[in-house]
This record gives C-alpha cells, sequence and structure tokens, in this order.
C-alpha cells in the first residue's frame, strides 16, 4: 500500500545548470518498503507558499549498485515544484516521499541479450537507471543508447555515461545545437534521424527490448519507425512524462450506457466510504477527496500510475489513460483521476493496486 515517509536529504548534486539530483537516506525501518525496480518513480509531496504540491520524479539509481536513492529534477520554466527543488531543498531537510510506483521498468535475469534506449532531457532519468542495473546485475548483456540533448552541457549525467561507455555500453550522443562532426550524430531525435540511426545498425532490431522517454513527439516517432522496421509491438515500452497532445488526439475515449448517480464504495488503507457519485459529474479521486479519503495521487493527467487502483464491483470508465496497459485495464484496473461510475453500484479497491 503507498503511503508518504519522511526521507531525509542526504545529498544534493548539480547535474547541469538547470538540473539537480537528490539523494534520500531510507531509514532502517522503511527499506523493504523502499525496494524498487529500475525506471520506477518517487511521488513527492512538498509544502510550497502554504499549499500542498506533489509531483513524481524518477529514480536515476541503480537497486543493485548499493547507492542511495536518487531521483534528478530538471527546472521547468514557471515550474513550482522543479524550482522550488532546484533553489530551495537542501541537505538535511526532510521530504515527504511515497513508495516506489511505475510500470515503465526493467527486471533483470540472467539471461544475456541486448537493450536498446531512446532518451532526450530528462528523459534519461529512469533509462539511466536501467543501464546501470543491467551493467550491475547482468554481466553478459549490453545496452545501446541514443540520447538527444541541445549541447554537451546541456546532457544530464554526461561525465557518468562517458565513464561507463565500453564494451557493454555504447551511447551516441545526438546534439541539436552543438556540432559533433558526424552528420548521424548532429540534430534532433525525429523520424529521418530515427531510421538513420536504426538502419545504420540494423542488429539492434533484434533486441531484447527498447526503452523510450523524452518529449512525447520523439517518442512517437521513434516508435512509428520501430514498428515499421519490423519490431513488434510488444517489445517497445515508453513512458510519458506530461499529459500528451498527439497521442491524445488519436485515443479512443471510453463510452457507457450508464447515465444517472451511482453508489461507490472506495477503499482505501483498509477503511471504507460510500458516497453518491454521477456518471457525468467529477471524477471518483476528486469525490474521494472531498470525503476526506487521503487517496494516493500525483500528476491527475492519466501519465503516471499514482492513483491506479481496481474495480473488484461494478464497472467505471476512464476519460483518458496513457498510464495503464491493456492487461491492467482488462483486470479491473483504473486511474482514479480519470474514472466514472459506468453501473448502479461500484467498489473501488486502493489497496488491491
Amino acid at each position: 500500500m503507498s503511503m508518504f515517509h519522511s526521507l531525509k536529504v542526504i545529498d544534493i548534486k548539480n547535474e547541469t545548470s538547470d538540473t539537480v539530483s537528490v539523494a534520500f537516506e531510507i531509514p532502517e525501518g522503511d527499506k523493504n518498503t523502499f525496494d524498487y525496480t529500475s525506471g520506477q518513480y518517487l511521488t513527492l509531496k512538498l509544502d510550497i507558499n502554504g499549499n500542498e504540491e506533489r509531483r513524481s520524479y524518477s529514480m536515476c539509481s541503480s537497486p543493485f549498485s548499493g547507492e542511495p536513492i536518487r531521483i534528478a529534477v530538471k527546472r521547468v520554466d514557471k515550474g513550482l515544484v522543479s524550482n522550488h527543488i532546484n533553489d530551495v531543498i537542501k541537505v538535511g531537510d526532510q521530504i515527504e516521499v511515497m513508495s516506489p510506483q511505475g510500470s515503465f521498468t526493467l527486471e533483470t535475469s540472467l539471461e544475456q541479450k541486448t537493450y536498446v534506449a531512446f532518451a532526450a532531457g530528462s528523459g534519461i532519468t529512469p533509462i539511466w537507471s536501467m543501464i546501470k542495473s543491467v551493467l550491475d546485475n547482468e554481466p553478459g548483456s549490453k545496452f545501446v543508447l541514443f540520447y538527444g540533448n541541445k549541447t554537451s552541457d546541456s546532457t544530464i549525467f554526461k561525465n557518468e555515461i562517458d565513464s561507463l561507455t565500453g564494451d557493454r555500453l555504447s551511447v551516441y550522443h545526438i546534439l541539436s545545437r552543438e556540432e559533433t562532426g558526424n552528420s548521424i550524430t548532429n540534430g534532433r531525435i525525429d523520424k529521418n534521424k530515427a531510421t538513420e540511426l536504426l538502419k545504420s545498425n540494423l542488429d539492434l532490431l533484434k533486441s531484447k527490448a527498447f526503452f523510450m522517454c523524452g518529449p512525447e513527439e520523439m517518442i512517437f516517432n521513434v516508435k512509428d519507425v520501430l514498428q515499421t522496421l519490423g519490431v513488434s509491438e510488444n517489445k517497445i515500452k515508453f513512458e510519458l512524462f506530461t499529459t500528451p497532445v498527439l497521442l491524445a488526439a488519436e485515443k479512443e475515449v471510453d463510452v457507457s450506457n450508464f447515465t444517472g448517480t451511482a453508489k461507490v464504495k472506495v477503499i482505501y488503507d483498509e477503511e471504507e466510504i460510500t458516497f453518491d457519485l454521477s456518471s457525468d459529474g467529477e471524477n471518483v479521486l476528486e469525490a474521494a477527496m472531498k470525503h476526506d479519503v487521503d487517496a494516493p495521487f500525483s500528476c491527475k493527467g492519466a501519465v503516471c500510475c499514482t492513483c491506479k487502483a481496481k474495480v473488484t464491483e461494478g464497472k467505471m470508465i476512464m476519460d483518458a489513460n496513457y498510464a495503464l496497459s491493456d492487461e491492467e485495464v482488462a483486470e479491473g484496473f483504473v486511474l482514479a483521476c480519470q474514472a466514472h461510475p459506468a453501473s448502479e453500484n461500484v467498489v473501488l479497491d486502493f489497496d488491491e493496486a
């Protein structure tokens, strides 16, 4: 069950001029709670100007290296929380942090294989956790990274990445505002660039899995190219940091024949509360919070899985879903921030997530 824990900030590192990484000390009693798989994220709860703010940030540490759990936060223009973390947070501060979550993961094994990743900007954060996990825990495996940035100086983790580049880690730094001396590594990772990179490394199409994280346009351009070149969709994994625009235009919206008011029972932390909820009104997360349910949430934009819950009775539909897999939806999971009742009686269990 996800809940907040008070963690001490033990290190802050300037990764670039606009990005810091923050490491946390995990109390002995919370060690198991903060076990994680590479690619997962932490949700932070901060008090800023008297208001509670929540944001999710991917971990960039490896669960196998013994290093402290660490997140990276890039400053966003007018971003309330990212600017606060970059400017205000200091070593010794206590921050409320939820246990690790997320399904954009890489689980290591003894099997020897090759992985490929495309990342841009702060999208490197979960990818770097995956790469280090493979290097730490899969002795026979290799990783190939295509990493897009504006310049060398704006490249998050550049020195650390370059120090580990070798027989098992191959890195292509793609720069859009700095000359690299090689046309294949100049520019942005668009469809043409992704096609050029993959066609010059055709053996990579046989890789075990392909991971992508960064701007929406890059992700879907690369995904299209991979599928055009014959890579099956079940080998392609991606994570979005913001609510998508391109995908939203194509996404089918769930519909229901149910109209009216439903009886909704919400279960969270082994407590139950029941309330009425209109099928065309607010989503179940908003309604639950109005009834003093301290339900987990972060983005409220269908991108993260923090508010994931399971419908154990009745039916709910979602306005949007960019985080749950088809398998999870088939099993009855919904994003509470997008879910509305589609039957007269509904039971929604956060403890089953």
